[in-house]
């Protein structure tokens, strides 16, 4: 911790809020600019305010987990290759290389240096996940590539602004290697403007209160982070816990994928061993080491200090052991697209579940684990004879785990990306698809005293020849219910052709064509029960049959009541009576 005399407590109020608004101005700025849908309408990207040495203070409200607490490390991959002494005012840091600290392929940092008196104070960060990077097929998210340069465009860390002159150079690369550069482009733009927004506000905190008392509160924040996580760190019990899951495949494989975690608590400080994980796998499913800590830091701040922004002092007590070749950890060249999510999910997965003995009030069920990806990209020929790509990339809504006081929430991005809902209208608006059905799966949550949340069904008819990607899990290992509670239903993917026939998929493919005509079913996999069902209060069960959350063959096989239809009832025709009352 830092030992500099700490400020007065109103200034320290009133530059952290501060500090607040600037990024969330930020992200205002970028989604009121961006060009496309999975940025202005899903909020796929996320905004940061980091110190000069490179730790995260300020994080954007409701931006993404895996996008944030890996921040710090992309920026230094970006300073270890361009030091801080060799940037001038007005350049900007820009890269997407999951072996320099980055994410994935789609996911590009874009880093401005926030100068003042002529010395680095802050620096301002807008990830953002462009919807293409090239690769093998549209939207760049087959997690069936067999190496990263597959995968799509890699841009290692470079100035994509010198003094304030954008790097023409770079981003026609950038526009030679994507489908729909244009959106891509603007979208680029887009993440320049945020940092601009936020680098203002750092400066007039610099003009009113000197670049010194600035940097001083930015470290007092991570500092009393800090301190809050070891503090609730202290009460968890000391000792070693051990939880293992399973990921689908690698697409590549049916193999499925072992994710394993020894949590050992001793004191202030929690240690993550991952040496039970599988080895790096030839698919897309291998989560590079940024994702990792990422997805770590996320869980153990969800059990430990949730209230409280996170910053990097939240993720000083936790150190993370992750062999290298490990699909945890994987040495290059090995494909990482879904690792980002998919695997990422399964790694907050074992922590929770590790930690659920330790913490019983405190952790929730599975929740569905993924980000139930769906790419589709076409050519439309246009008036003028020239072909326009069109590409759509949609994640989806699924089921978060129940706890012991309340059912998981329904039908939402949960974990480690929350990103928001793409209106049907925006999206067939932007791609010629037609929904025929978006809605709350039913049965889709496991069965307990609490109810684990249910995930989205969409259907919809392709109007256009495309081809389809699915990146998706749990279509074969259910998400885990906890103490009595069941396992949520698996997901489902398959489509009927325009001749009636069924092709079922599984849960990540290859880009595959797919004509038109063709109709989609794409149900997302929901939330883990809490506790017993035999538990669960009749209102609590009736509440679900009127919702169609839960089914009358479903309620009368998973909890103990009998399912009599009244048409006549207003609410709904069915009602929960239970067994005892049957006579």
């Amino acid at each position: 911790m830092s030992t500099a005399r700490t400020l007065d407590p109103i200034t320290l109020a009133v530059l952290r809020a501060g500090l607040i608004n600037s990024v969330a101005e930020m992200k205002a700025v970028v989604l009121r600019t961006a060009y496309s849908n999975l940025w202005k309408e899903a909020g796929d990207l996320s905004c940061g305010l980091l110190t000069s040495g490179a730790e995260l203070v300020v994080q954007g409200i409701g931006d993404i987990p895996v996008h944030l607490a890996s921040m710090p490390h992309s920026l230094s991959g970006c300073l270890s290759r361009i030091p801080p002494h060799r940037l001038r005012p007005g350049d900007v840091l820009y890269q997407n290389d999951p072996y320099q600290g980055n994410n994935h392929l789609p996911d590009f940092i874009m880093a401005k240096p926030v100068f003042f008196d002529g010395r680095i104070v802050a620096y301002t960060a807008v990830r953002g996940h462009y919807v293409d990077v090239g690769g093998g097929g549209p939207g760049s998210y087959s997690a069936a590539m067999p190496d990263i340069y597959a995968e799509g465009l890699r841009i290692p860390p470079v100035r994509i602004y010198e003094e304030g002159v954008l790097n023409q150079d770079i981003v026609d690369i950038l526009g030679c290697n994507t489908r729909n550069s244009r959106e891509r482009l603007g979208d680029l733009r887009s993440q320049y403007a945020g940092c601009i927004a936020a680098e203002r506000r750092v400066i007039a905190f610099c003009e009113k209160y000197g670049a010194d008392i600035v940097e001083r509160g930015m470290q007092e924040v991570l500092d009393a982070s800090e301190h809050l996580t070891r503090a609730a760190i202290a009460e968890i019990p000391n000792g070693e816990y051990y939880f293992e899951d399973w990921c689908d495949d690698d697409a590549v494989s049916d193999d499925p994928i072992k994710i394993a975690a020894t949590v050992t608590v001793r004191g202030e400080e929690i240690e993550v061993d991952f040496s039970g994980a599988s080895p790096q796998v030839r698919g897309g499913m291998n989560a590079p080491l940024a994702v990792t800590l990422s997805a770590t830091c996320y869980a153990i701040k969800c059990l430990t200090d949730p209230e409280n922004p996170a910053n990097t002092g939240s993720y000083r007590p936790i150190r993370v052991l992750a062999p290298p070749g490990s699909v945890v950890n994987p040495l290059p060249p090995a494909p990482v697209v879904a690792g980002n999510h998919e695997t990422a999910s399964r790694i907050t997965d074992v922590i929770v579940g590790a930690l659920a003995e330790a913490l019983p009030t405190k952790v929730c069920a599975a929740g569905s684990g993924s980000s139930a990806v769906l790419s589709l990209g076409t050519r439309i020929r246009q008036d003028d004879g020239r072909d326009r790509e069109v590409v759509m990339v949609e994640t989806h809504g699924s089921g978060q785990g129940a706890n012991v006081d309340g059912d998981g929430v329904n039908a939402r991005r949960v974990n480690v990306g929350n990103t928001g809902n793409t209106p049907n209208e925006a999206l067939e608006g932007a791609f010629p698809i037609t929904v025929l059905q978006y809605s709350v799966s039913t049965d889709g949550g496991g069965a307990g005293r609490t109810r684990g949340g249910t995930g989205i069904t969409r259907v919809l008819r392709l109007e256009h020849d495309s081809t389809m990607t699915i990146t998706a899990e749990r279509a074969k290992f259910s998400p885990y219910g906890l103490f009595g509670g069941l396992a949520a239903p698996t997901a489902e993917f398959w489509a009927e052709l325009a001749d009636g026939t069924r092709q079922n998929f599984k849960s990540k493919t290859a880009p595959m064509h797919l004509p038109k005509g063709t109709v989609i079913h794409f149900r997302a996999a929901g939330g883990g029960g809490y506790g017993s069902p035999l538990e669960r209060p009749v209102d609590r069960i009736q509440a679900d049959l009127d919702d169609e959350y839960v089914s009358p063959t479903a309620a009368c096989a998973l909890y103990d009541v009998e399912v009599r239809e009244e048409p006549e009832r207003a609410e709904g025709g069915w009602v929960a009576v239970p067994r005892k009352e049957r006579a």
